[in-house]
């Protein structure tokens, strides 16, 4: 094996700018191996215990040289002959092969290497697994590559890297029909931890959505991954912080101040608020925002909307939400994905609060997830753009209809006598109710007609029920349903409300306990991330800055 090498003694003395010189030194001290061509002998005489030590120069060569474009071309030749004699036992020199940096070399050369690789697999599919595992892993950017795409959009550079990963890939799929299975197993290994840098999430998320143009059967156990493993980021953000009711107070007493601000004052609280994004909502962003363009631009061409991929799409991440979104306790933004596909058409909106409408009333699932759907359904409805006035009263309708019924059961059976027996999906249910026509009582300018309306949903049997619902509603949602119901003058609550206060108290004893106040967790209440805000903002009424929604921008200094 011989050695090629050229050095600079006399020209680096003459040179006077200091990077040139060092430039030209590091050129001049790279060192470049040739390979042997024999290698069907070096691979014979190893097998036969003879040849050893060549075969272990070879491996060792390959994997720490420097090696020309041309002589790895020629190498990459030989090897292609001599596919059929790579069994198992070849193990270690096959992967020395596929760890060889080739997506930024000449042409030619990456031109050669997937023809090496297709082979490999045709004739070994053994190796398979070692050559998916490989590519996938050459998704991420180099370590030393921590720069973010400019505005998202993806490097030219790195557009060509994934190409030349993405046709092996899809050859793979081709010809090996079974390696989908490989391939979805070495995606969920290789995902990026939550430690990573946001490029590398980036990158990755890019690459899997690459993936799903040339295999789309892929596309629903693809998007899956990405949403849970965007739901690892979510929960790692630290939880907003807020107001209290004393900052309240405080806000609205300076409000007037407020107004005296400087425009630098200003612009310096923009900058500090800057600064206190999360470094792991900015990934969430960063990969939210390419997850939510994919959709955009799934469902609408030349901005023309596709109904048949609208509705494949929607079943596909209904499905996900299902088994990943809904059982999450307060996630905080990856929900919003659901949230975006039902902008695109009334009709998925109206399913979707249909789907989850049957979740709440359910009796037969968990008593979490029917108070997390009716959660959902609350929130869908005050805070989305896109739902209609008409929407909003047959959702209250329904709502009220269920309400009235549970109560009526419970009124001829034996089960009030049981203090311990949960309606926690009834106070639920209840509260959401109240917040819906809290919040969208004005958007019915014939207030004659809608307290008409809300007279038929019977509220004040509602509130007077034996199960007491406003005992249980959040003391913020019940004083502005109180407030809402005296204006229209349809029941009174807050004789009710004197008197839960009164018994607030516990009794401890054998037989009685006390209700809980239902969580007032509505899931698209904020939405504070920057670039894929773009999206959701826009969409989102502006009722949900009031008071029980609004939050502040820091974070918990000890996380």
């Amino acid at each position: 094996m011989s050695v090629v090498s050229s050095r600079v003694s006399s020209v680096s003395s003459i040179l006077k700018t200091p990077g040139i010189r060092s430039q030209l030194i590091r050129q001049s001290n790279r060192v470049y191996f040739k390979l042997p061509k024999n290698l069907k002998s070096i691979i014979y005489n190893f097998e036969i215990g003879n040849g050893t030590k060549d075969y272990e120069d070879l491996i060792c060569t390959l994997r720490d040289s420097n090696i020309k474009d041309t002589d790895l071309i020629e190498f990459l030749s030989n090897v292609r002959q001599c596919i059929s004699l790579l069994s198992p036992i070849h193990k270690v020199f096959v992967e020395t092969l596929l760890q060889i940096k080739w997506t930024n070399r000449s042409s030619d050369m990456t031109s050669a290497y997937k023809a090496f690789i297709e082979d490999l697999i045709c004739m070994q599919i053994h190796y398979a697994k070692n050559v998916i595992d490989n590519l996938v892993e050459q998704f991420k950017p180099d370590e030393n590559d921590n720069i973010e795409w400019k505005n998202g959009e993806c490097r030219e550079e790195d557009i060509q890297r994934l190409n030349h990963i993405h046709d092996i890939l899809q050859k793979i799929l081709e010809v090996v029909p079974m390696s989908s299975k490989v391939l979805l197993q070495s995606l969920r290994a290789r995902f990026p931890y939550i430690i990573h840098e946001t490029h590398t999430h980036e990158v990755y998320v890019y690459a899997l959505i690459q993936i799903i143009e040339y295999a789309p059967q892929l596309r629903s156990d693809i998007l899956s991954l990405i949403i849970n493993r965007l739901m690892v980021l979510d929960v790692n953000i630290p939880r907003l912080e807020l107001d209290n009711e004393e900052e309240d107070l405080m806000d609205d007493s300076s409000e007037c101040d407020s107004t005296l601000d400087t425009e630098n004052n200003i612009e310096e609280n923009n900058i500090t608020e800057t600064e206190k994004i999360h470094p792991i909502a900015h990934k969430l962003d960063v990969c939210m925002e390419l997850i939510l363009k994919y959709m955009h631009n799934s469902c609408f061409i030349n901005k023309v909307l596709q109904i048949e991929c609208l509705k494949s799409l929607y079943f596909d991440v209904l499905r996900i939400f299902e088994t990943v979104i809904l059982p999450t306790h307060a996630s905080q933004y990856v929900q919003y994905i659901m949230f975006y596909i039902c902008s695109f058409k009334a009709a998925v909106m109206e399913a979707f609060i249909d789907w989850l409408w049957r979740k709440a009333s359910n009796p037969n699932e968990p008593s979490i997830i029917r108070q997390s759907s009716i959660a959902y359904i609350a929130s869908l409805v005050v805070t989305a753009t896109f739902i209609t006035t008409g929407l909003v009263k047959a959702v209250q309708f329904k709502i009220s209809k269920w309400i009235h019924n549970y109560i009526n059961m419970q009124d001829h059976s034996n089960y009030m006598e049981d203090e311990n027996k949960e309606h926690n999906v009834f106070y639920s249910i209840c509260q959401a109710l109240f917040l819906i026509i809290t919040k969208r009582h004005n958007d019915y300018p014939d207030s004659r007609k809608y307290m008409l309306y809300l007279q038929e949903l019977d509220l004040a049997k509602i509130i007077t029920c034996k199960l007491n619902p406003l005992k249980a509603c959040h003391p913020e949602i019940m004083h502005n349903f109180a407030e809402i119901t005296r204006i229209y003058q349809l029941a009174y609550c807050y004789t009710i409300i004197e008197n839960n206060t009164r018994n607030q108290l516990p009794l401890f004893d054998s037989k009685k306990g006390t209700t809980s106040t239902i969580e007032n967790f509505f899931p698209f209440s904020f939405y504070t991330l920057q670039r894929s805000g773009q999206r959701i903002i826009p969409i989102l009424r502006d009722n949900i800055n009031n008071s029980e929604h609004r939050t502040t921008i820091k974070y918990r200094e000890d996380i």
